[in-house]
């Protein structure tokens, strides 16, 4: 997603500046115009330190999740327990461990002491913290609920550390299986091939097509292992390039949603971040088309983001959110459903929540699912290189065999 580089002026006349993630040069102004800001000036970044805030901050980009849970949980205790916030950050800086944040909370620190607020202050660290927590922060700031909105973002941050930590656990498996077919296969080609070729070569007999693919194949990549190997790092750099493009990334997102196993898991992964940020916000005071647009930017896919930006439109006209979720194929009906009823009854961040926890528990469950079935996939997918692989080579050996005996 693009970043833009902004300058405007607050209502009382003070000139800040920052970077802001948005799809569109309009979105940033839209999002200053909302927060009581007048736009002097909002130009895209072109730079690779766009998305860091400038060179200047580069490295405070690296922070674990863990540390960022930690320190909101300290904040919030902190803060509850009646501790100035300067004071809170400044206890915090000495203790956390991470050398990026340290180094961040010093600098939250001087720009809160020279006049800025908590959350315009955490806007300079667009990489460690997200659109998603600063406006939370901010509609805690508002509201006077600091201690209370730091807890939610905690319990948040925790949950999606948790879900990431059971997705990777899903995957971690097959990747390795696979990397390790890939690497084997090249090993034969380059190594075991080659020397049953001179001898297949020297004795002159009629080989199997499958002999004939695997020796014409180790024959290509020995020959032309520079284009093997060249088109191998450009397709890795050509997909990595095209996947950080905006049309990329959205048609890489589309194709996740489609995949016949991991999509469905995808979905609901989406529609867990959506009712979990949903509730939060909501029951933050954020206004409701805020919310909307923060969700779109944070909920991990850009097609679903962008429908949800247009259900942002559609609620600026005066339409329910439940009735324009309910209108498009990639979300749920049961979460339009659910929303519906917690609009009609003013309960909508107590009905996104419980979406929320049946999602988190059908994830969990996907997951369980998804191991337990991907294993013996990956072992019959590993039986049959393997057996290809032995066929390949041995296949000649018993024609040899069966010759000799004649």
């Amino acid at each position: 997603m693009p970043s833009f580089r902004y300058k405007a002026r607050s209502e009382s006349g003070k000139s800040v500046s920052g970077t802001l993630d948005a799809p569109s040069r309009e979105m940033v102004m839209s999002h200053l115009e909302e927060m009581g800001y007048t736009p002097i000036s909002v130009n895209q970044e072109t730079t690779g330190a766009a998305k860091s805030g400038g060179g200047l901050f580069t490295r405070f980009e690296k922070v674990k999740g863990k540390d960022l849970v930690m320190i909101t949980r300290q904040m919030h205790s902190l803060i509850r327990a009646g501790i100035p916030i300067l004071s809170s950050l400044t206890i915090l800086q000495k203790q956390t461990e991470s050398p990026s944040l340290k180094k961040a909370l010093a600098s939250i620190s001087e720009q809160i002491s020279g006049g800025a607020s908590f959350s315009d202050a955490l806007r300079r660290f667009p990489r460690i913290f997200s659109d998603l927590y600063i406006n939370t922060v901010l509609a805690g700031e508002t509201g006077g609920s600091l201690p209370e909105v730091l807890d939610r973002l905690a319990s948040l941050l925790e949950a999606e550390q948790e879900t990431r930590k059971a997705v990777k656990s899903a995957v971690r498996y097959p990747i390795i299986a696979l990397v390790v077919m890939v690497v084997a296969f090249f090993i034969l080609n380059v190594m075991v091939v080659p020397q049953f070729a001179n001898i297949y070569g020297r004795i002159g007999i009629d080989l199997p097509l499958p002999t004939r693919l695997m020796m014409a194949s180790s024959k290509f990549i020995n020959t032309y292992y520079y284009l093997v190997l060249g088109g191998l790092a450009a397709g890795i750099v050509g997909f990595i390039r095209f996947k950080r493009s905006k049309y990329g990334h959205y048609q890489v997102d589309k194709l996740k949603l489609k995949l016949p196993i991991f999509g469905p898991l995808f979905n609901k992964l989406a529609m867990y971040r959506f009712t979990k940020m949903l509730a939060t916000l909501e029951r933050s005071g954020v206004p409701i088309l805020k919310i909307i647009e923060i969700v779109s930017l944070t909920v991990g896919n850009d097609v679903i983001g962008e429908e949800l930006l247009g259900i942002r439109e559609e609620v600026r006209d005066g339409k329910g959110i439940s009735t324009s979720l309910l209108k498009r194929p990639i979300f749920p009906p049961m979460v339009g459903s659910m929303l519906s009823v917690g609009e009609e009854t003013g309960q909508l961040n107590e009905m996104a929540e419980s979406i929320a926890y049946y999602y988190d528990q059908e994830i969990k469950y996907t997951v369980a699912t998804l191991t337990d079935l991907i294993e013996p996939i990956l072992t019959v997918v590993i039986a049959v290189g393997v057996l290809g692989f032995a066929l390949a080579i041995f296949l000649p050996m018993w024609d040899m065999i069966s010759v000799l005996k004649k």
